[in-house]
C-alpha cells in the first residue's frame, strides 16, 4: 500500500508541474511574467485549481482516499464551493467516514442554499448514521427544492421505512417509480414495506416485478 500511495503521490507532483507549467505558458503569451521566481513557482491559486480538480477525479474513479486528501485542502481555502461540499462529503461516505461527511454537509445545509445535491447526500449519511428523522427533515425540504428528483423520493422512503411509517414510505417509493418506472431497487423496496404490513399478495406482484427487470437486465 505505501508503495502505490508513493507512486500516486509522485505521479501527482508531476501533474502538478505540467498543471503549473500550463498555467505558466498562459502567463508567456499575455506577457505576464515579471520575474524568474513568478515563472516557476506555483501560486497558490493554481494549486488549488490542481488540488480540486485532481480530487474531483479521484472521487468519480472511486479512488477516495485520494479524493479526501485533496479535497479537503479545497475546502480550508474555499468553503463556499459546494461541488467540492459534494464530492469530498460524498467520499467520507464512501469510506465510511460517516460523521465526518455528516459534519460537513450539514455546515453547507445551514446555509440555507445549499442545492439538493447536498441535501440528498446529507439525508443518505443521516440514514447510514441511523438518524432517520434527521434524514426524513433535510429530504422532505430539498424535494420542495427539487420535486422531481429521483433519489431524494428514493432515500425519504427508505428512511419512513426504517421508522415504520409504511405510508409515508410507500407515496415515495411511488414518486420515486413515477420519475423511474423501471428502477429494480424501487420494486424490491415496495415489495418489503408491503410484506412488513401484512400485505402479502401485494408484495408478492412486485417482488415477481423485481425479478422480472433483472432478468431483462441480464439478458440485455
Amino acid at each position: 500500500m505505501k508503495n502505490n500511495r508513493l507512486s500516486a503521490n509522485l505521479l501527482d507532483e508531476v501533474q502538478l508541474v505540467s498543471y503549473s507549467a500550463l498555467g505558466m505558458l498562459k502567463r508567456v503569451a499575455v506577457g505576464a511574467i515579471d520575474t524568474f521566481n513568478s515563472v516557476f513557482s506555483v501560486d497558490e491559486d493554481m494549486r488549488i485549481n490542481f488540488y480540486r480538480d485532481r480530487g474531483i477525479h479521484y472521487t468519480k474513479h472511486g479512488q477516495y482516499w485520494q479524493a479526501v486528501s485533496f479535497l479537503k485542502q479545497v475546502v480550508q481555502q474555499r468553503p463556499e464551493d459546494e461541488s467540492v461540499i459534494f464530492y469530498l462529503g460524498y467520499s467520507y461516505l464512501k469510506m465510511e467516514r460517516i460523521m465526518e461527511g455528516i459534519e460537513l454537509l450539514a455546515k453547507s445545509v445551514q446555509a440555507k442554499t445549499a442545492s439538493p445535491r447536498i441535501r440528498s447526500t446529507l439525508g443518505l449519511a443521516y440514514i447510514q448514521a441511523k438518524e432517520y428523522k434527521k434524514a426524513v427533515e433535510v429530504l422532505e425540504e430539498a424535494i420542495r427544492q427539487a420535486p422531481d428528483n429521483f433519489n431524494l423520493h428514493y432515500r425519504l422512503g427508505l428512511a419512513y421505512d426504517h421508522l415504520g411509517e409504511y405510508d409515508a414510505a410507500i407515496i415515495s417509493f411511488q414518486e420515486a417509480l413515477r420519475i423511474r418506472p423501471n428502477e429494480t431497487k424501487v420494486y424490491q423496496s415496495l415489495g418489503f414495506v408491503l410484506d412488513q404490513q401484512g400485505k402479502h399478495d401485494e408484495a408478492v406482484v412486485f417482488f415477481k416485478k423485481t425479478a422480472e427487470l433483472t432478468e431483462s437486465i441480464q439478458e440485455s
